[in-house]
């Protein structure tokens, strides 16, 4: 009677047991019990003698106890290979069939045995395994079913002079969706993992429904696909491919017979331009191959040496394109197919694929050596290169002496995939703890063929000892690819390639995730990746008022720094008055003290101090204000000797206290009287906590660079341990950073298509980039109805080529100036119809690939569409781009908020004020705040003391513009501007406003026509050396197994060096330094095991 089985079993997949290394497929001297209990076998374990088995063909079949009471089938006496014991059992269409046993021979050398299955129609193979005397070894496989039928299952092997016995029998169906849902689990469990984000306001108060987006910038699982030299020069071909993958292998390209048609006369010219490509676009390549053991694929000159001299020509091959490509490939195909073929070893010997994996090893200990073969997973009646074979090859490189690194490859060239079998190969071969790499990844072409290719991308993907998958899909003009394409020739999917665009969406992830909790916490399963998230509240009433107003004054900063008297709590000591008005000394009912000034005549009248200002002294400066009624728009004013400066503004109200900061530099020494200036004179002005504070250039940036420290970096500390966890002392580590986490780009023009020297200077410095004005609403539609986006689509399809981001500049500008021709005289009704089809045409066509909208450019300086349309004019626009894109952030975006601090329009109060108007009229959706940085001079202590007074709204912030007028002193205020936005904490991004044009540039170029760096070009490659790619940074532990350093965020590989550790390759990890709550001290540990 068959064994039954629960249903929680039933979804309950079971393994090889977890040996390690080569003992992993070593005989056991008891076999372990069946899996899953036998599942439909009748006496799994024969502890009811032969209750349920049957002779198959001739022999004797027996029933038999060892000496420790194990009882086991025997077939003996055997004439025929299929001689053997059989059991029946009634198979079911549309199911899937796992199968075990365990097997032992009487007597004599190793025995290859199959596990068969007959029907009315076939004889299937079920799985192989290699049978030793004196111990069991564990057959593994299983098969499909398509329709129901009764089958006999026996064993059959070609050598009849021997026993076979068998003990511990299982074959388990499952149904279609009990195997997907293992499938599930398994990714759940194995290529995922749970995340839980809490997010808190700056109390640590937990915040209820905040809004949670994910951005997956990199993925873990290496999932790639072949290309062929056509890539080099196919356009098309680069942007379909490079725009999907970020792993690679060539198809013909290293092969023997392509780079050495005729001996000595090497030409690596097409894989050294494909390498080329693959290095521009962050591809990792996997070397493919060195020697091909199948003789029809080995140059002929190669063929027809004579066997003395196939030694020196191998050895010369390897040494040539090993050394050529040393470093710039993951792995190498060293020996491809020597388990079909052997040509190699029949001609120099039985360890011919040993040294030639030895030879390439020790010539880049970098790339993994692997093997490479077929058939292994795709098709059971192949007996030459099954798991048991493949398992035995290895022993015998191990034997040989081969003890380096190595992987195994597996070609996956299928025709009906049979998923039972290749999750059990791949259970055999997991047992070695060697990295598994499918290669060549293919499906034979029929009308099931994107189902099929469906099912074996899942399958793989799902078991956790794939590595990576990398598919046979090369596409090569005019006829197409090997055997399976992803798309036609105009680079359209075919249903292959929606298939695997179907795989990278669900493997990766970009977009809102979820809400927080009332406690604010949100959990969810994220595929193993490196992620940027980003978290967005909007919490009614707080978020109307940014910059509340307090009943009470806070105390000055650094104690008022060089005021006299800056609390007023000595009267009206240091104060006199300026111009006409009174000047008084009040307290407040809660014991307050400030000064007042009230009967202003002039903008300008109120009370002052006078200060003796030093040159080369950056002064930071703030104060709290409160005015009699209303509210007014006040500036911080100081006179000297020359004219005058604004130190800053703020908008004061009545009946509570708002910070004013600012800062000035000052050139030359002198005096100068501080005052405060507001165009209504019909208020009173209150001054309370007042401070200025000098800093030397010295001080100012000993404070910058420790605000990069905690902001930009964090510390890391690594120790180095050995396969037993203990610390290894003096090992060397080798720190590599991969990708930094800081935006910082520069603006290109349509120029950047058509020249090839603009786009190589630019592609190797920037990730990040907008538009100078190919997206702006004058050029894409100059005349009505007719839009055109053709450069913007060109340029853009460039950046994603390149993994560069882009933002959005811009759908709306409210400068009268730069509209287009058209929409001049025609009426309000007309303007809000043409306003909709803008922003509905632009933002939908570049849904979902811009990072950032700057929807209205320039609305606190220009009130264009305000005067035609109304006052919520700015607002409807956010709200519909917003609604049309949710995932791309929408920004203001003005100039001279921190550039020039005369600029009243749009300072940081007035900034402020406008968010507060769109959230009040209604706009609660994600928002960035845009700061174009067009500067003039730098002023320092204005820009920090703006930006932190920008933060307060706790929006991203970008610098979107940035340039320096021409003078003397551009690149040396450039490289000042850029050092002091970077290293505050408010600030998320970077770009520089230098686009390129033969007749020059906006205002800053960064290079002259030939792209030869000017001054300012220097100061961005110094600034990107310093912030940018870490390369080859060093250290050693310490006798605790430790290092410590500081890194820039971003993500890095690192390597331990040490005489113990077996392999470079085995002790490369890879690490992501992220940003963390600054207030926190805190160190990532990162463990290495040589």
């Amino acid at each position: 009677m068959a064994n039954s089985l629960s249903p929680h079993a039933r979804k309950s997949f079971e393994r090889i047991p977890c040996l390690s290394g080569l003992s992993a497929y070593a005989c056991l001297a008891k076999p372990l019990k069946p899996q899953y209990n036998g599942g439909i076998v009748s006496n799994p374990e024969f502890e009811y003698g032969l209750n349920g088995w049957k002779k198959f063909g001739n022999g004797t079949v027996e029933h038999k106890t060892s000496p420790e009471g194990n009882k086991y089938i025997s077939a003996s006496q055997r004439i025929l290979p299929f001689d053997s014991f059989s059991q029946t059992f009634d198979l079911k269409q549309d199911h899937l069939y796992s199968f075990s046993a365990w097997l032992q021979v009487s007597h004599g050398e190793d025995v290859y045995i199959a596990a068969m299955f007959k029907t009315k129609t076939e004889i299937r193979t079920a799985g192989w395994v290699i049978a030793r005397h004196g111990c069991w070894t564990m057959l593994k496989g299983g098969f499909n079913m398509n329709i129901s039928t009764p089958a006999e299952f026996y064993f059959e092997t070609k050598n009849t002079t021997i026993d076979i016995w068998v003990d511990n029998v299982s074959l388990q169906p499952f149904t279609l969706k009990e195997w997907k849902l293992h499938q599930y689990q398994n990714i759940e469990k194995k290529r995922k993992s749970q995340v839980k984000f809490q997010v808190t306001d700056f109390e640590d108060n937990p915040i209820a429904n905040a809004k949670i987006s994910l951005e997956q910038v990199e993925q873990a699982f290496p999932f790639g696909n072949a290309v062929s030299e056509a890539i080099i020069y196919n356009k098309a071909y680069q942007s379909w491919f490079a725009s999907r993958f970020k792993y690679t292998v060539f198809e013909n390209e290293m092969k023997w017979y392509s780079n050495e048609k005729y001996s000595r006369q090497e030409n690596y010219s097409i894989p050294d331009a494909m390498l080329n490509f693959a290095q521009k676009h962050n591809i990792t390549v996997r070397g493919h191959n060195i020697l091909w053991n199948d003789p029809r694929f080995t140059p002929t000159w190669v063929k027809n040496l004579p066997k003395r001299d196939l030694p020196e020509a191998t050895d010369r091959r390897i040494n040539s394109i090993v050394r050529r490509y040393s470093g710039k490939v993951i792995h190498w195909d060293v020996i491809n197919e020597n388990m079909h073929f052997s040509q190699f070893e029949d001609k120099m010997g039985r360890n011919a694929s040993t040294v030639f994996l030895e030879k390439a090893y020790k010539l880049d200990k970098k790339a993994l050596p692997f093997l490479n073969e077929f058939n292994t997973i795709e098709r059971p009646k192949d007996s030459s290169a099954t798991a048991t074979k493949y398992l035995d090859k290895i022993k015998l490189i191990r034997k040989q002496g081969y003890l380096g690194p190595l992987g195994i490859g597996l070609e996956g060239h299928f025709a009906i995939p049979n998923l039972p079998y290749v999750r059990a190969s791949i259970d055999m071969l997991a047992a070695t703890n060697l990295p598994i790499w499918i290669t060549e990844l293919d499906v034979q072409h029929t009308q099931n063929e994107s189902v099929y290719l469906d099912q074996v991308l899942r399958e793989l993907h799902a078991h956790p000892a794939i590595q990576g998958i990398i598919m046979w899909a090369a596409w090569r003009p005019p006829r197409g690819c090997w055997r399976m394409c992803l798309t036609d020739n105009d680079f359209n999917n075919l249903a292959t390639g929606d298939v695997v665009d179907n795989i990278i969406r669900e493997w990766t992830h970009k977009g809102f995730v979820g809400t927080t909790d009332s406690d604010g916490y949100f959990s969810t399963s994220l595929f193993h990746g490196v992620y940027e998230a980003r978290i967005s509240h909007f919490s009614g009433e707080k978020s109307e008022k940014i910059n509340e107003c307090l009943a009470k004054p806070e105390e000055a900063h650094y104690g008022g720094g060089i005021v006299v008297n800056p609390e007023l709590n000595h009267g009206l000591k240091g104060w006199t008055i300026f111009g006409d008005g009174k000047v008084e000394h009040q307290e407040s009912e809660d014991g307050n003290k400030y000064v007042v000034v009230s009967n202003r005549n002039g903008t300008f009248n109120c009370f002052t101090q006078k200060f003796n200002l030093e040159k080369d002294k950056l002064y930071m400066f703030s104060a709290w204000l409160r005015v009699s009624q209303g509210e007014a728009h006040v500036a911080a004013m100081f006179k000297t000797q020359t004219g005058y400066q604004i130190a800053g503004w703020t908008m004061a109200q009545k009946g509570c206290w708002s910070m004013l900061k600012g800062g000035i530099v000052v050139n030359s020494s002198s005096p100068a009287y501080l005052y405060f200036e507001t165009e209504d004179t019909s208020i009173d002005i209150m001054v309370d906590s007042i401070s200025l504070q000098p800093f030397t250039h010295e001080e100012w940036k000993s404070h910058r660079d420790q605000n990069i420290e905690k902001i930009r970096k964090s510390k890391v500390k690594f120790q180095a341990v050995d396969k037993h966890g203990q610390p290894l002392a003096n090992a060397t580590i080798s720190i590599k950073q991969n990708q930094w986490r800081f935006p910082f780009g520069c603006a290109i023009n349509q120029n950047i298509l058509s020249n090839t020297d603009y786009k190589n200077w630019f592609l190797r410095r920037f990730k990040y980039t907008v538009f100078e004005n190919e997206m702006k609403w004058y050029v894409t539609e100059s005349s009505r109805g007719q839009v055109n986006y053709h450069s913007a689509d060109a340029m853009l399809e460039l950046s994603k080529t390149h993994n560069i981001q882009v933002r959005g500049h811009n759908v709306f500008w409210e400068d009268p100036r730069y509209q287009p021709n058209w929409i001049g005289g025609i009426s309000k009704n007309d303007l809000l119809n043409a306003t909709e089809q803008r922003i509905i045409s632009i933002v939908n066509r570049y849904i979902g690939q811009l990072i950032h909208w700057d929807v209205v450019n320039e609305n606190l300086h220009f009130s264009y569409y305000e005067s035609k349309l109304g006052g919520t004019a700015s607002t409807s626009f956010y709200k519909k781009a917003n609604e049309i894109d949710p995932s791309t952030t929408p920004f203001l975006n003005d100039y001279n908020t921190i550039e020039d601090s005369r600029d009243g329009a749009a300072s940081p109060a007035m900034y402020l004020q406008k968010i507060n108007q769109l959230r009040r009229e209604g706009y609660m959706g994600h928002l960035g705040i845009g700061l174009e940085g067009h500067f003039q001079t730098a002023n320092l202590p204005y820009i920090r003391a703006s930006l932190d007074q920008l933060t307060s709204a706790k929006l991203p912030i970008w610098i979107t513009e940035l340039d320096v007028q021409s003078g003397p002193n551009q690149a040396k205020d450039l490289e000042q501007i850029i050092r002091e936005v970077y290293a505050h904490g408010g600030v998320e991004g970077i770009i520089i406003w230098a686009a390129w044009s033969p007749q020059g540039c906006y205002r800053m170029c960064l290079t002259d026509n030939n792209f030869k760096n000017l001054e300012t070009g220097n100061v961005v490659d110094k600034i990107l050396s310093e912030i940018g790619l870490v390369e080859g940074l060093n250290g050693t532990t310490d006798s605790n197994g430790y290092f410590e350093t500081s890194l820039f965020h971003g993500v890095y590989e690192v390597q331990i060096n040490h005489p113990t550790a077996l392999s470079e390759s085995y002790n490369v990890k890879r690490f992501n330094v992220a940003s963390m709550d600054r207030n926190l001290k805190r160190t990532t540990l990162v463990k290495i095991r040589a």
